[in-house]
């Protein structure tokens, strides 16, 4: 228990680290783009293969892709029912913001750190079926409740489907599971490659994190976002029940994917919401507030889950 804690103060000090050189001036404004590539092309593709790589497989775990995409379709209906009274830009924002795990740069970290292997390929698992919502469903659902165009691109499946294609994270879980079910293992020297970058992933990320961090408080605006955060929590807490006490797996998966569920809003929320000219604004702040409700709340479950 006093490990568990311990892991994750560390990892919440990394963040801080990453705000006050920010902060400092150290970092520039949108210098934590190279540090986004580095995890999305690099670091987070080399947990991916190192984690699956130290874990056996087991077919029953095809069950957890379903769920994550279940899980973010529950997450976009109610989306729906929180807005579709609303105007224009809180169709964008909820739409955008409400479903979808900030997985790869949060979640896996914390589970990196204090569950290995067995935690991460189950976070993995949910995420390559819960991803379809931010790599680009939610925007095509959000496209068609606004019904009407904003840009020249075209916003179809194909498109959604593009961007899941284009994701190296994502591309490195089919691989892996492909190569597990397959029985085939990789060369030694490969994976002494991948499980030396995988250690700089938590640091990283962190950084990153930090540097990305930024709490302003708008009024006006705080009433959507807790409304946002309030509802996303409360679905998580009743998901993450009914994983612990129903799911047939494993303790260790069940644990993990407990925890999963209280991961922050997925950073491509943000990208998209720019992309539909919606609140940019209010969209961090509730990216930001999010990642501090994660931080507490996935530090508790895991001490008591662990308990």
């Amino acid at each position: 228990m006093a490990d568990i804690i311990v892991q994750s103060m560390v990892l919440i000090l990394i963040v801080a680290l990453g705000y006050i050189l920010k902060k400092a001036g150290l970092f520039d404004k949108y210098d934590y783009r190279v540090l986004t590539k580095l995890v999305m092309y690099l670091t987070l593709p080399c947990v991916i293969v190192t984690s699956f790589s130290r874990f056996e497989w087991k077919n029953s775990l095809f069950l957890i892709p379903l769920m994550g995409l279940a899980v973010n379709c529950l997450l976009q209906l109610w989306a729906y029912i929180l807005c579709r009274k609303g105007s224009d830009e809180d169709k964008i924002f909820y739409m955008l913001n409400t479903p979808g795990f900030s997985m790869g740069t949060f979640a896996l970290p914390f589970i990196q750190n204090t569950l290995g292997a067995q935690g991460v390929v189950a976070a993995c698992m949910f995420d390559a079926g819960g991803t379809v919502m931010p790599s680009g469903a939610s925007y095509v659902c959000a496209s068609a409740i606004l019904k009407r165009r904003r840009e020249k691109e075209k916003i179809s499946i194909a498109f959604a489907v593009k961007r899941m294609l284009s994701s190296p994270p994502f591309l490195a879980y089919i691989c892996m599971i492909t190569l597990k079910v397959l029985q085939v293992e990789l060369p030694e020297i490969v994976l002494r490659f991948t499980g030396k970058v995988s250690d700089a992933n938590a640091f990283v990320c962190m950084i990153m994190i930090g540097m990305m961090f930024e709490i302003k408080l708008p009024r006006e605006k705080l009433i959507k976002v807790g409304k946002l955060l309030v509802s996303r929590i409360i679905l998580s807490a009743v998901l993450s029940l009914l994983i612990i006490t129903c799911l047939p797996l494993e303790r260790e998966l069940r644990n993990a994917l407990a925890i999963v569920m209280f991961s922050p809003i997925a950073a491509l929320s943000l990208i998209f919401t720019d992309k539909m000219q919606g609140d940019i604004e209010l969209a961090g702040f509730a990216n930001s507030l999010s990642i501090i409700c994660s931080m507490v709340i996935m530090t508790v479950l895991m001490v008591v889950l662990k308990g």
